[in-house]
């Protein structure tokens, strides 16, 4: 089965859809500094992706990628290039509630705005936008949240734990490189990403990216695609 892309879809199409599964998924990324090796669009790249192998398994509809996330703590004037950090939260509340409410009217009744990125503000500015709307029930979800059941916390962060996340590192790369390999030049890879963000687990502070591999990216997606099937066939009662 293709994804179900909105944009590619008919009217007849969508309507058709609709009637059987009223949930739709919104992938939702950041233009941000992912160190050298790495393209800035990886938060919107495999959120996006991993919502296309969701649509293939369930049949539900995927809306166009919202790459206008809240991206505040890598900042490019203290040498994080590309970072854009000029969206403000309420900008993207606003614009999530008005695509909720647009998507109301084609007779989605759930929504799952599924996040490539995480940082106190996006989430918040995502959840302010949900709580705008009555007249269709939105989540804010991740992708990593589909494969946390397995990781394993091997109490030294010097390793690297099972299906734990991370930016630009292991989790991330491998990732690119199982979903987007042309887009990874390993070559570029620095030996360790450390982030200097208050309050994040230490396990994230300080990564390897290149132990990244294409092999640990199919294993990462083979935990994660089918707890997200699974996940999506719950919300409509399959």
């Amino acid at each position: 089965m293709n994804p179900k892309r909105l944009t590619d879809l008919r009217i007849s199409e969508i309507k058709e859809i609709v009637a059987e599964k009223p949930l739709i998924l919104i992938p939702i990324g950041t233009i941000e500094w992912h160190a050298g090796h790495l393209p800035l669009g990886v938060d919107s790249l495999i959120c996006e992706k991993v919502c296309w192998e969701i649509s293939k398994g369930t049949g539900v509809v995927v809306a166009p990628t919202l790459a206008c996330g809240i991206s505040r703590n890598l900042k490019p004037e203290e040498g994080y290039f590309g970072t854009v950090d000029t969206v403000a939260e309420e900008t993207l509340g606003s614009l999530v509630a008005e695509l909720l409410r647009g998507y109301a009217k084609m007779g989605f009744t759930q929504a799952i705005l599924m996040s490539g990125h995480f940082e106190n503000e996006h989430y918040h500015a995502i959840k302010a936008g949900i709580e705008q709307v009555k007249e269709i029930k939105g989540y804010f979800m991740m992708p990593p949240e589909f494969c946390e059941e397995y990781v394993e916390d091997l109490g030294d962060v010097s390793l690297t734990w099972p299906y734990a996340s991370d930016h630009a590192a292991e989790w991330e790369t491998s990732m690119m490189l199982y979903y987007f390999p042309e887009m990874v030049d390993m070559d570029s890879a620095p030996e360790t990403i450390e982030l200097p963000m208050p309050g994040i687990p230490e396990y994230i502070r300080r990564r390897y990216p290149r132990r990244a591999t294409a092999e640990y990216g199919q294993k990462l997606a083979e935990a994660i695609i089918p707890n997200g099937i699974k996940k999506i066939k719950e919300m409509l009662g399959e």
